[in-house]
């Protein structure tokens, strides 16, 4: 059966070219999956003009079900895996909870599709069918992505004048369906607006969010691009690569991103040299119980704020009040979640008392998506699933590189202080990403002694799993 893995003939037939040549990577060396990843990636700006991040997901999703379906009549699927049965459950536990609570069930079903069934689709297809996606095809086309960025960055500030985009161009979906009043603050998932101009909003600086909607979701995506260097072997391209990255996030003016990225390099240069990496799977566990039982604490998320508070001093004046409107935010949302324990609440109220815009249960994942909206129930079902893929990415350990585990880790760190860590529809298919990275495997023919470095990295090594 040929799936998105398999490579087409003209590849099979090209196995021991090298996959680049010059800074250029060849396009016929590569599986049909690993075209379909670096299309999309380095059409991220076009994906933001059409405004479809909220879609993305689940467009792609049937744009591959159709592809499937169109060669070969079926779409090829084993026995889903843990994380696929967690997350097909908490999407499901989404609408019951909807529907138990009496609000907008129709929302609840959007939510469930976009936010849990389409994640637990993506990853039970690529488990199914053994998709592998090579470490170097993604670095290449995430630093074409990273080139835009820096290139629309240097239009930005001496080409284009703040004029053209007050008030925000709408994006073509918004055209389309009328909606062109931006939805938020500081981002709009409707609206082209790059960053957060300073006569808009009041800041002392614009704060970038470049082709990602929310700046948040934009400091995101260059941390882990910043994970994904630090895989990278050539020693020049990751270090370019990296201080790009910390350069973007400096941009975004994310401090959640600022403090979680350190402690992640610092997490994997100890697992890196621990000797034998895959040994002590007890270390994953005790890091995965770490991030949810310390950093879900209010008070240890106090002193992590605190504590970048007085690192980053640049950021945290340029947005003068953020922490303190943190954290009466979070204050307020553990006190209604302490009123209301089990099931949650469902849905966000309009305003937070005394203020006009900020909601109650927003700006994190584990305290306002997980505790405040979908109750005790619903964050047990979602640690289950988060968990799970770790564990998941552990037992398919072979070939995979440190990117995954990081990104997991990063995400975890962030999600105290962020909601866009896993709501944002788009910043799932990261995680899917990570899921899909791994080297193929040796064709039967290639001797077993040649190392990885030998055999993989710059051959087409593009064997067909099963």
């Amino acid at each position: 059966m040929t799936q998105l893995n398999k490579a087409r003939p003209s590849v099979q037939a090209a196995q021991s070219d090298k996959l680049f040549v010059g800074p250029l990577l060849r396009w016929q060396a590569l599986t049909v999956g690993e075209r379909f990843v670096c299309t999309n990636i380095v059409l991220l700006p076009v994906w933001w003009v059409l405004g479809v991040y909220e879609y993305m997901p689940l467009l792609l999703l049937l744009g591959v079900a159709a592809y499937e379906w169109r060669r070969h009549g079926k779409i090829h699927l084993k026995q889903p895996s843990l994380p696929v049965v967690a997350s097909f459950v908490f999407g499901i536990y989404v609408i019951v909870q909807r529907l138990f609570l009496l609000t907008r069930v129709l929302g609840g079903v959007k939510e469930a599709v976009v936010f849990s069934f389409c994640p637990a689709c993506w990853l039970w297809y690529i488990q199914s069918n053994n998709i592998r996606i090579r470490l170097e095809v993604v670095a290449w086309a995430l630093t074409v992505s990273v080139m835009q960025m820096l290139g629309f960055w240097f239009l930005l500030q001496f080409a284009i004048p703040e004029s053209i985009l007050l008030p925000p161009p709408p994006t073509l979906l918004a055209l389309l369906t009328g909606d062109t009043i931006p939805r938020g603050e500081t981002g709009s998932l409707n609206a082209l607006l790059p960053y957060t101009p300073r006569s808009l909003f009041g800041t002392e600086q614009n704060r970038f969010s470049m082709f990602f909607s929310f700046p948040e979701f934009f400091g995101l995506v260059a941390g882990f691009i910043g994970i994904v260097a630090l895989d990278i072997e050539n020693r020049l391209w990751s270090w370019l690569l990296l201080l790009a990255c910390a350069f973007l996030i400096f941009l975004s003016a994310t401090r959640a991103v600022w403090v979680a990225l350190p402690l992640v390099m610092i997490l994997r240069y100890l697992f890196k040299n621990s000797g034998n990496l895959w040994t002590p799977p007890i270390i994953f566990a005790l890091a995965a119980i770490a991030s949810f039982t310390i950093l879900s604490v209010p008070p240890a998320g106090n002193f992590v704020l605190d504590k970048f508070t007085h690192s980053a001093t640049a950021i945290d004046q340029a947005r003068a009040g953020s922490t303190d409107t943190r954290l009466e935010i979070y204050k307020q949302t553990w006190q209604a979640f302490t009123e209301n324990p089990l099931w949650g609440y469902g849905l966000l109220p309009e305003r937070m008392e005394g203020a006009s815009t900020i909601r109650i249960g927003s700006h994190s994942v584990i305290l306002g998506e997980l505790l405040y909206l979908k109750g005790l129930v619903g964050t047990v079902i979602f640690m289950f699933f988060w968990v799970s893929l770790l564990i998941s990415f552990y037992q398919t350990r072979s070939g995979r590189p440190l990117t995954g585990f990081c990104a997991w880790f990063l995400y975890t760190l962030v999600a105290p202080t962020m909601a866009v860590a896993y709501t944002m529809p788009a910043s799932q298919l990261l995680l899917v990403l990570c899921a899909a990275m791994r080297r193929p495997k040796l064709k039967p023919g290639l001797s077993k002694s040649r190392s990885p470095k030998q055999a993989s990295p710059k051959v087409c090594n593009l064997s067909v799993n099963s």
